[in-house]
């Protein structure tokens, strides 16, 4: 019984080591090695102020309308959010006897945004989009690029720590007869975070 308990003793004890904390002082690590590793996980820390985002619409019947724009985004600032994104709009309208009517719409935009606080924000945002020319009767299926320049702001109410339900009011600072938003603009979306 004593050589089975002095061996269980001897084995704890040389075991033990293994699991020992060791000190830089004797195995020669330098702090400078230590700060590799900080700066590694620091770096991961730009995908935090990554935001992301969409708005979406959609009609089905006579009329069908689809919208869709998602949107990646930084925030340079706590406050202040830049971001771009791709919109997409299809259109179909089936006149009964008439004929139908179809159309699709698509661009990219961009946007910034500053939060006056937790709630509120103001916001700029640019639109190119390709759409059809509806004044040159003699090429129907001609598309033009028209530039939209959009002012105003809107609301934001938190649905957890890192994402939002968002909803605003625009004005179409540069309106012109091809125009297919209408002032005022009201969009309705999703923003979240990483």
């Amino acid at each position: 019984m004593k050589k089975g308990t002095i061996i269980i003793v001897l084995l704890l004890f040389f075991c033990s080591g293994y699991y020992a904390q060791t000190d830089e002082v004797y195995t020669g690590v330098s702090k400078a090695d230590t700060s590799k590793n900080s700066k590694k996980r620091n770096n991961t820390n730009w995908i935090k102020k990554v935001t992301y985002g969409s708005n979406f619409q959609a009609i089905f019947g006579t009329y069908t309308y689809i919208y869709l724009s998602p949107t990646i985004g930084y925030n340079l600032t706590k406050n202040f959010n830049v971001g771009v994104g791709f919109i997409y709009s299809y259109a179909n309208i089936n006149y009964k006897g008439y004929g139908r009517f179809e159309q699709s719409i698509y661009g990219a935009h961009s946007y910034a945004r500053y939060f006056i606080n937790e709630s509120f924000y103001a916001q700029a945002q640019f639109d190119h989009l390709l759409q059809p020319n509806v004044y040159n009767y003699y090429y129907p299926r001609e598309k033009i690029w028209v530039d939209y320049f959009l002012l105003g702001g809107g609301y934001r109410q938190s649905l957890g720590k890192r994402a939002a339900f968002v909803s605003s009011i625009m004005i179409n600072l540069t309106p012109n007869v091809l125009s297919i938003y209408p002032n005022p603009i009201f969009q309705v979306g999703f923003v979240g975070g990483f």
